[in-house]
């Protein structure tokens, strides 16, 4: 006999009946519970065990909706109510004793730290007659690796396991890590949030955050892929900015030498990079416009910015002797990495103060980058809300006499080192400005 069905046993007596030889009058519960509480029994012992749960709530809801039953009602819901809670009572004792004669086998976090039971933000599973401290950070972490899996930027979300065992966490323990984060840390994850509001349904929390998902997608293809899939998507969006500025004549381009050291490119291009891969990948197609358009002006002002961004310099090292003669003692190759800060728009730090006044509708972005940065622009754009370009001026007398004012402050920074650039790297680059670029669309994500 199962637990269940000895309580049920115990709580209403059923041994106690009209056909029992020591029937006992005194007993104050009515023998149709007896009969209705029997027939659970008697169907619990041609199942298993594991079903049992499932069988009592059913049974409950059948005698709720059947009719002839109506005037027994309030006394099937105190009887129900008795079993249910000394049922409960008995599974709390049990867990509690298996809980305390458990060991604790693992007393580390991910990174191998040693933590204790006591320590702020550390949980303690019970998981297959197992404990497990985990800090609620490891905890996040896996939970948002697991909700956030997906397959060529599509959500595919799997249940979430311990990493020990190997083996999804139950309902209990989501529910134990759920409040434990919200109630004794300062911890919070959107993403567990959501995924408790749809009681813990893989499939119903899909449905609902999908678009969600896709952008938490995006950021950890950026933030968390190769080096080598990183300088391909970026050689990709400078493809696609080179060709969009031959469209609207812009001569200067960027383009970056292949010996460019690789951290620090993508160091320097992954918010540029978050603005592409968001352009066209995201669900939202107002998003996907405006952080084109963004990305356009970024580029354009680091462009103008410095022109020179990525290329090779030869710089030779000249050393003066004691007869004060000019020796050159050595040559080395650098590159140019100056380059503008991303969030570096005045106007946006200036507006700070009052932008939670009013909403501002028309222009999706304008940003005047002529305003904005300290050197001398030669263009600027206004989007409107289709994104399209509304006016475009040019001063492209000027753009050459910047170039070579950038070349004569680097060769000013130190008087015992001459900076010469690569003379085969100006040559080749001058072929490419008197040609026609063509623009190969295969080299371009579609």
């Amino acid at each position: 006999m199962s637990s269940l069905n000895y309580i049920i046993d115990k709580v209403i007596n059923i041994k106690n009946n009209i056909f029992s030889p020591n029937y006992d009058k005194n007993d104050n519960i009515n023998l149709i519970l007896k009969t209705l509480f029997s027939t659970l029994i008697e169907y619990n012992n041609k199942v298993f065990n594991i079903h049992n749960t499932r069988n009592k709530y059913k049974f409950y809801q059948e005698i709720m909706e059947t009719p002839f039953l109506v005037n027994y009602k309030n006394d099937f819901i105190d009887a129900f109510y008795k079993i249910q809670k000394v049922y409960n009572a008995f599974n709390r004792l049990c867990y509690i004793y298996k809980y305390k004669k458990t060991k604790i086998i693992v007393t580390t976090d991910m990174c191998l730290n040693d933590i204790q039971f006591h320590e702020k933000n550390i949980i303690c599973i019970y998981q297959r007659n197992s404990k497990y401290l985990f800090h609620i950070n490891d905890i996040i972490k896996i939970i948002n690796t697991s909700l956030t899996n997906s397959y060529m930027f599509f959500a595919n979300p799997v249940s979430i396991k311990n990493p020990y065992n190997n083996l999804p966490f139950s309902k209990s323990i989501l529910y134990n890590i759920y409040f434990f984060i919200k109630y004794k840390t300062f911890y919070n994850s959107e993403l567990f949030t959501k995924f408790f509001e749809c009681n813990f349904n893989l499939t119903i929390f899909l449905r609902k955050n999908e678009f969600l998902l896709r952008e938490y997608t995006i950021y950890n293809f950026v933030h968390k892929s190769p080096s080598n899939i990183l300088m391909q998507e970026i050689q990709n969006m400078l493809n696609d900015f080179n060709f969009y500025c031959f469209e609207i004549k812009l001569k200067n381009k960027i383009k970056i030498d292949s010996n460019f050291p690789k951290d620090i490119l993508i160091k320097i291009m992954k918010p540029y990079l978050l603005l592409y891969i968001s352009s066209m990948y995201s669900f939202t197609e107002n998003k996907k416009r405006e952080n084109k358009a963004l990305l356009r002006n970024k580029l354009l002002a680091f462009n103008n910015y410095n022109p020179l961004f990525g290329r090779k310099k030869l710089k030779i090292n000249i050393n003066k002797t004691f007869d004060n003669k000019i020796e050159v003692c050595g040559k080395t190759y650098e590159y140019d990495d100056r380059h503008i800060k991303f969030n570096n728009n005045i106007n946006e730090i200036n507006h700070f103060f009052i932008n939670h006044l009013d909403y501002q509708e028309g222009l999706t972005y304008d940003y005047m980058y002529n305003n904005s940065l300290n050197t001398n622009n030669s263009f600027y754009i206004i989007y409107n809300n289709n994104n399209d370009v509304n006016r475009l001026n040019f001063q492209n007398e000027d753009t050459e006499e910047d170039e070579n004012e950038n070349e004569n402050e680097d060769v000013g920074e130190d008087e015992d080192l001459e900076e010469y650039d690569n003379t085969e790297e100006d040559d080749r680059e001058d072929g490419e400005d008197e040609e026609t670029i063509e623009y190969n669309e295969q080299d371009s994500i579609s």
